[in-house]
């Protein structure tokens, strides 16, 4: 007979019980775990058994178990801030490293579906041989590799190449994951089949985000204070919050930035603090814990989202977005298509992107009106709510369930706790 749970069939026999749990790979480089944890964990909790193929970590062993989910770490690293010339030979040597092991892992013991992370948007084809074989491929497009290169270097050749490989990419896939409707619109524009896209959501899981006691939030403190954490570079903006806070520092004595994070305009926003005098101002903790990140969001008063507009920044949103709707916080930022066209004025308080006068002006807006940071703070947990991890879970695993089919999916497993093995 078989037994279905969520559009998943378990077949069971009165000799053999129920049959192996379907077995997927999750292809990543970067060396962050976290980065796929949430995708990982409910695939887990579906009933899947679940490998992640990533770079190594530091500290973190070749091969270990991280809430149900083996996590195998190749000998590669990203370096941040290098030359393109680096980043194509990081890219390619990941790219044939995690081919290989894929292919000899599947050869052993089959998966039934794999899932490649972008970017870059042709580590999809890594999956060559397992596709081959038989598994399914989704490709998880969870950035504009080409509007991100017209960013970064301008219109040019290698943007069209980057649309050509992306094209490429999403035929290859079984379906693919995109993380905006305005993202999604532009594959399609380029070519691709829209019934082959579904569109997940940013956002961290908070069961894994928040920590198993949250800290008392102080109140009455004496200061008032503005968070902005995540990657360092020109165009998330780090520099238009340090240009309004040069603007405030004197009309609002309580007021203090805390910028986090790691990129390569670290020692830019370092200097800018010091020529500008603002150590007493601005905060600069370069990359912290998750758990002092915690910490810092719990006693911040408003979170702040700076990013420039560009063709990559208007086609999608942020992380800290949800970070801090998480944490309960108001969230100021800048008002970009993507982000725009999902939550409202009464949402986000927005201002104009690259805009410091701007910015400035919505801090004091949320400084002098806490009737207006309980509104947007309230909004942005129901926006959480609608739009959060525990619904777009919903989605993201009825796409294996319609991918693989009913008889190839196991049971559920919901695995407690954060515990951290090797083997």
């Amino acid at each position: 007979m078989s037994v279905k749970f969520r559009g998943f069939s378990i077949r069971q026999t009165r000799r053999s019980g129920p049959v192996a749990r379907p077995r997927a790979c999750i292809l990543r480089q970067d060396d962050d775990y976290e980065d796929v944890r949430r995708e990982a964990e409910a695939l887990a909790g579906g009933g899947f058994d679940v490998d992640v193929i990533c770079m190594r970590g530091l500290g973190r062993p070749r091969r270990a178990v991280v809430n149900g989910v083996t996590v195998i770490s190749l000998p590669t690293n990203r370096r941040r801030g290098s030359s393109k010339a680096r980043h194509a030979f990081d890219y390619g040597s990941f790219f044939m490293l995690a081919a290989g092991v894929l292919a000899v892992r599947h050869l052993r013991r089959p998966y039934h579906v794999v899932q490649a992370n972008s970017m870059p948007d042709f580590l999809v084809f890594a999956a060559l041989v397992p596709k081959l074989l038989g598994s399914r491929v989704i490709a998880y497009m969870a950035e504009p590799t080409p509007e991100l290169a017209e960013t970064l270097f301008g219109a040019g050749w290698i943007s069209r190449v980057l649309v050509f490989i992306e094209q490429w990419a999403l035929r290859f896939a079984d379906h693919s994951f995109t993380v905006t409707d305005q993202l999604k619109k532009e594959y399609v524009k380029r070519g691709a089949a829209p019934d082959r896209i579904t569109v997940i959501l940013n956002g961290a899981d908070p069961g894994t985000i928040l920590p198993d006691v949250a800290p008392t939030r102080v109140e009455g403190k004496s200061e008032f204070i503005a968070v902005c954490h995540g990657t360092i570079e020109e165009r998330y903006g780090q520099e238009t919050i340090i240009a309004a806070a040069l603007l405030l520092r004197h009309e609002i004595p309580d007021l203090r930035f805390v910028i986090t994070g790691r990129g390569s305009l670290a020692g830019q926003i370092t200097r800018a603090i010091a020529e500008n005098g603002l150590q007493d101002v601005v905060r600069f903790e370069g990359w912290v814990s998750r758990a002092l990140l915690a910490e810092i969001l719990h006693s911040a008063d408003v979170g702040i989202v700076a990013q420039k507009a560009s063709p990559y920044s208007h086609l999608v949103h942020t992380n800290k977005m949800i970070d801090y709707w998480i944490f309960g916080l108001p969230v100021i930022a800048s008002r970009l298509r993507a982000v725009s066209e999902t939550y409202d004025d009464d949402v986000i308080e927005y201002f104009e992107p690259g805009n410091p006068a701007q910015l400035a002006a919505a801090i004091r807006r949320l400084r002098h009106d806490p009737g207006r940071r309980a509104e947007l703070a309230e909004n942005g947990k129901l926006a959480l709510q609608r739009n959060g991890w525990a619904t777009q879970r919903e989605t993201y695993l009825s796409v294996f369930a319609a991918v693989l089919g009913e008889s190839c999916a196991g049971k559920p497993d919901r695995t407690e706790g954060s515990s951290f093995s090797a083997s």
